[in-house]
């Protein structure tokens, strides 16, 4: 197995090998953990669980945002705007159409 993890985790696994990631790889293993954190979240049976996982999702988009520099306000102003243009999610629509795309 191989996979980002957080950076206090060799102290509860010593015996696993770790190693800094070179900056070329840093963003395809972020952008992996994302899609790990999403599963976990989708996978969540409870209320606690769940909000666990939303915490691990969270953190990874720090983490992503920070390592790409990416001003945080800059980001927020981004989603606003776009919830502003296309909506939020609040709503809960389910969109079916007849094909794939």
């Amino acid at each position: 197995m191989r996979k980002l993890v957080r950076n206090k985790i060799p102290h509860f696994a010593p015996d696993a090998k770790y190693r800094k990631l070179a900056p070329a790889e840093i963003e395809l293993a972020l952008k992996d953990k994302i899609v790990e954190e999403a599963l976990e979240v989708k996978a969540a049976s409870n209320d606690q669980n769940l909000i666990e996982e939303l915490g691990d999702v969270y953190s990874v988009l720090e983490a992503f945002l920070n390592y790409k520099k990416i001003d945080k306000q800059l980001f927020l102003k981004k989603v606003a705007e776009k919830n502003r243009e296309k909506g939020t999610f609040s709503e809960y629509l389910l969109m079916e159409t007849n094909n794939d795309k």
